[in-house]
């Protein structure tokens, strides 16, 4: 469903008589902050029941696959600037799997003419890695999430991904990566579509409708009565 799809249904039930003591018109950008808060509350609590089960599968269902370029190659080094930014989740799970786009002709993994598949790392494991001698024995392609410094402005990409041990000439170049990623609704147009499990959207309509129709807590203070100290 498209993100102007459920702030319209709840801009359209609050202005309704089912809405009681709380209808009223209210501005799309208070909706827009609750769908935030309330979306990647969903997806923290599908990532908590994941780890409680030990299977995170239930988070591809909030993902979307974006094609992102591999810019500046340096030998088997590289980088990619992410479309949006990750729902921050540990262990990077807001990103769910980096491959290569086009299908190379090299033998790598199981079979000739399958995707690489990336293997994500932390920031500081590649000095631990060198001390064990890893990259002498696993040429395997991997990634870490950082900071995009090199887009800094307002409104530009503001994440990045490093890329290493890719394949270097002679052999078949990476030129561009699949993401699976799960962004929040903060970061989309208002008319591009939400990725969430068959039936989320009502869930996420009657939350949010929820909190908007809650009543502050009454001011029982006296103004004109002085405090003392």
């Amino acid at each position: 469903m498209k993100k102007q799809n459920l702030i319209d249904t709840i801009l359209d039930f609050m202005a309704s008589d089912n809405a009681g003591d709380s209808k009223g018109i209210y501005h799309p950008e208070i909706v827009k902050q609750h769908l935030n808060n309330v979306f990647n509350q969903a997806v923290y609590n599908t990532w908590l029941n994941g780890k409680k089960f030990s299977d995170f599968s239930q988070l591809d269902a909030w993902s979307k696959t974006y094609v992102c370029s591999v810019l500046n190659q340096c030998g088997a080094r590289a980088y990619c600037l992410l479309p949006f930014a990750p729902v921050q989740l540990p262990d990077m799970m807001g990103i769910r799997q980096i491959r290569s786009h086009y299908e190379c002709s090299v033998y790598y993994g199981t079979a000739i003419g399958d995707q690489w598949v990336f293997a994500p790392i932390e920031a500081t494991a590649n000095v631990i890695f060198d001390e064990l001698e890893v990259s002498t024995m696993d040429d395997y392609p991997t990634y870490r999430l950082e900071q995009s410094n090199v887009n800094v402005g307002a409104g530009e990409k503001s994440h990045m991904l490093w890329l290493e041990k890719l394949p270097v000439a002679p052999e078949p170049l990476i030129t561009s990566v699949d993401i699976l990623l799960i962004t929040g609704p903060e970061n989309l147009d208002d008319y591009d579509e939400l990725s969430m499990p068959s039936g989320a959207e009502d869930s996420l309509v009657q939350q949010v409708i929820s909190l908007m129709s809650k009543k502050p807590l009454p001011d029982t203070s006296n103004d004109s009565v002085i405090e003392r100290r």
